[in-house]
């Protein structure tokens, strides 16, 4: 008996040293796994970075008011293209997409019109890029921003267009592109009449001659009186999104959902701690063929500048 109990009891200590390897193993992953990751230079620098998006061959489009390579003094943030270095595991040296994508200002036709582009979207193609200019604002400053679109054409980028109403419009301030996986749906957000209030999220599609169809609004479980912008889908159908809404970790958190229909959602859950902050954390983006999530923050650990862009892995969104 003495010796079955010694047995018993040598197996219950290998069994707990067993579990006690693995639970080190176990936090040793999840440490790593856990942390949030500054993206570093030099896709961050000492300026303002913003919002980003992925082809699917992991080519980056986001913007920066970086003033040492903008198309002009002053110039609040234009749009550049980065691509990954797989040999070096390093991104190379972001590329402005210049003029015509990136407008100068030009306040001497309005005041408005300072020259800002930014909240790129890349289809998964790396054909066609979305974004917000202020190139057409008015005086009216519920018009400062519209949606354009620019196309790769034999490796060059065509004159941007605005996309016309319903879309665009002269009273919603338009912004924040995305197309959802079906790579047809394009919503956006507009502070346009009958929403909900703030910046509602919205998604259209084109009819069988090309045209935007009115655009719908996505409900109450995505919508608020609050801020609401910026859908970013994966390949799941969840969708992720930045709101202001109460009850929140700081000025801007991210928040999921999942679909359930075409315009329909499931109630939105908040990411939680490890990807909201006290800090503005805005504009979820999905790199390809990863685990991973990315998005901007104003977050002050592990910076390089006042607002820089991170990731970390989908874990820390459950």
């Amino acid at each position: 008996m003495i010796f079955k109990r010694g047995i018993s009891q040598l197996a219950l200590s290998l069994t707990s040293a067993v579990a006690f390897v693995c639970c080190l193993q176990a936090q040793e992953r999840s440490w790593v796994d856990l942390a949030v990751h500054n993206f570093g230079a030099p896709i961050n620098t000492m300026w303002a970075e913003g919002e980003l998006s992925f082809a699917a061959d992991g080519t980056m489009v986001y913007c920066s008011a970086r003033q040492d390579m903008a198309v002009a003094p002053g110039d609040p943030k234009d749009l550049y293209i980065a691509t990954f270095n797989s040999e070096t595991g390093s991104w190379n040296q972001p590329v402005n997409m210049g003029l015509p994508i990136n407008a100068a200002p030009a306040t001497d036709i309005d005041p408005l019109r300072l020259g800002d582009d930014r909240e790129p979207w890349i289809t998964a193609d790396g054909n066609t890029i979305y974004f917000k200019s202020d190139r057409l604002a008015t005086s009216n400053p519920n018009n400062a921003t519209d949606l354009f679109v620019t196309h790769k054409i034999d490796d060059v980028w065509s004159e941007p267009e605005v996309i016309p109403f319903p879309i665009s419009t002269n009273e919603g301030n338009e912004h924040c592109p995305a197309i959802l996986q079906d790579g047809e749906t394009l919503c956006f957000a507009s502070r346009r009449a009958g929403g909900f209030g703030g910046s509602d999220i919205y998604c259209s599609k084109q009819d069988e001659n090309g045209d935007w169809l009115e655009p719908v609004n996505q409900g109450p479980n995505i919508n608020t009186a609050a801020e609401e912008f910026h859908f970013t889908q994966d390949t799941d159908g969840t969708v992720y999104f930045t709101s202001n809404r109460p009850g929140g970790f700081g000025g801007m958190d991210i928040y999921g959902s999942m679909q359930q229909g075409e315009n329909a959602w499931n109630t939105a859950y908040n990411l939680g701690p490890q990807v909201n902050t006290a800090a503005a954390d805005m504009c979820p983006a999905l790199p390809p063929r990863t685990n991973t999530i990315s998005w901007f923050s104003s977050r002050e650990d592990n910076s390089l500048g006042n607002i820089d862009i991170f990731w970390t892995n989908k874990i820390n969104t459950k």
